[in-house]
């Protein structure tokens, strides 16, 4: 009896522990989304210098992202991409993401397709 209470309890702390490791989409999202309101919080997952290169190019070239991105920080730890899998998107690189205040409002792996979306933003 003894040895099943503690089997028992030994269980539930470990489920406790595998639950509190794991992330969710509202975890994601307060983390990844924008502070301000009417700005942009762009995130991108990449593990190539060229490619981030590229990207910095798009943005540094397009004034609507200058204009309404708040914030750009890169990740090239593989354990970030649990965020990309927490938020429904495949767990791979490269990618760029971008939220507004509450949610993804657009994901690419294409640096001209985020010049695409910075011509929308000046609309």
């Amino acid at each position: 009896m003894m040895l099943k209470v503690k089997l028992g309890i030994l269980m539930f702390i470990a489920a406790l522990i595998f639950t509190g490791c794991s992330l969710s989409k509202t975890d994601v999202l307060e983390e990844f989304t924008s502070k301000e309101e009417g700005k942009y919080s762009m995130r991108i997952f990449s593990n190539s210098r060229d490619w981030e290169f590229e990207v910095n190019k798009v943005h540094n070239s397009e004034p609507g992202l200058l204009n309404y991105i708040e914030q750009v920080i890169i990740y090239s730890e593989s354990d970030k991409l649990k965020s990309l899998k927490a938020l429904g998107l495949e767990e791979k690189v490269p990618v760029i993401l971008i939220f507004d205040t509450e949610k993804l409002v657009f994901h690419t792996n294409d640096p001209e397709e985020l010049r695409k979306f910075a011509k929308k933003l000046e609309k």
